[in-house]
């Protein structure tokens, strides 16, 4: 089985901070770390600032582009399966956004075929888009997964990354 642990919510909510310093906090042979695909994806298209209006809007495309990042995703939970992945990001992420456009959640069955056990931190924040934080929610409901709400506290990344890495070490020493 494949342990995965991801950072999931809306965009500008902290994730990416909050995994940057779970890096640091976590450090140790026994985790891998997985950042996130879509900003690198969407800056190697050259829509990075305008992906709403470009991409988002062509359901083919946009379809294509979510599967691709879902496939990476697993290729990354692959390639450390002999580990416990922390992920910035995760299907769960991937799913709510096509939530959001009427896309179809046709690749929550990879978290099952690879043996992935997914752990999600939902995280939220005043800053949250609602529309995202709502899809979130519903992806988690929707298909069950095991998941807890991590509220941001604002201005102290350290504190919310240490909340969550204590939180990290608690499961993984219950599953052993």
């Amino acid at each position: 089985m494949i342990r995965v642990y991801a950072l999931s919510g809306s965009h500008d909510v902290g994730k990416t901070t909050i995994f940057t310093r779970l890096k640091r906090l976590l450090r140790s042979y026994r985790f891998a770390f997985v950042g996130e695909f879509a900003d690198c994806l969407l800056k190697q298209m050259g829509i990075r600032d305008a992906w709403k209006e470009t991409i988002q809007r062509d359901a083919e495309a946009y379809d294509y582009f979510e599967t691709a990042l879902d496939f990476v995703t697993v290729a990354s939970y692959l390639v450390y399966r002999d580990k416990v992945i922390v992920a910035d990001r995760s299907i769960v992420d991937n799913c709510a956004y096509r939530l959001c456009v009427g896309s179809p959640l046709n690749t929550m069955s990879l978290l099952s075929f690879y043996d992935v056990s997914l752990y999600t931190f939902f995280v939220r924040s005043k800053r949250e888009d609602a529309e995202v934080t709502n899809a979130v929610a519903e992806v988690l409901k929707r298909f069950s997964l095991p998941y807890e709400e991590v509220q941001v506290i604002e201005g102290k990344p350290d504190e919310t990354a240490e909340s969550v890495a204590r939180r990290v070490l608690e499961i993984e020493k219950q599953s052993t």
